[in-house]
């Protein structure tokens, strides 16, 4: 039998080696294949760009890095961090699993993982195995739920037709952008801004 995959994707504007590394080479999940990408967040891009990047859509999980912007102040006058975009794709994909991750430390009030800090008793592989596998499984766990829910759905003919192939569009990254408009995402931006 035929294991399901999962695609997992990394996104980050300075791209850390060592999680890389990670992602593609050491981390596994029993129950799937994992199919890995990354997505380098350059030049004049904003959360636009990446809601419509096709790598992006088809994703099942993303680790995102919180400071997109951290090297280049010019880079986009909307800058968001990891955290905000995450709330952004919740709304236009609710079935993708965002992971936010970032080099300043760990962020309890924000949910943040922090990446790893040469110089430690651990290597980079034991830190991640440590600190980032059992949250990777449990959104991967999440999303095989999802998809198992939705096979159930799928067959339910006590609930509307439209609404089944919403959702079941949503599930599958097919999502339509008549319900959602530029001026709300930046005003679901400037209002998780002012809540730091």
């Amino acid at each position: 039998m035929k294991q399901e995959s999962i695609r997992l994707v990394y996104i980050d504007d300075d791209r850390e080696e060592a999680l890389s590394a990670y992602l593609d080479d050491s981390y596994r999940n029993e129950a799937c294949d994992i199919l890995y990408d990354e997505v380098s967040f350059q030049g004049e891009r904003n959360y636009e760009d990446l809601i419509q990047n096709p790598v992006i859509i088809s994703a099942n999980v993303i680790l995102i890095d919180s400071l997109l912007f951290e090297n280049d102040q010019r880079l986009c006058t909307g800058k968001f961090s990891g955290e905000e975009f995450r709330m952004i794709l919740r709304k236009i994909f609710p079935f993708i699993e965002v992971l936010v991750i970032s080099q300043n430390g760990e962020n309890m009030d924000y949910d943040i993982i922090p990446k790893y800090q040469s110089g430690g008793a651990e290597s980079s592989t034991e830190y991640y195995d440590r600190v980032l596998k059992a949250q990777l499984d449990e959104r991967i766990e999440r999303v095989r739920t999802f998809r198992n829910i939705s096979q159930k759905l799928e067959f339910n003919t006590g609930i509307d037709k439209f609404l089944v192939e919403k959702t079941m569009n949503s599930l599958n990254g097919i999502t339509e952008y008549d319900g959602i408009s530029k001026a709300d995402v930046d005003a679901l931006i400037e209002a998780f801004q002012s809540l730091k």
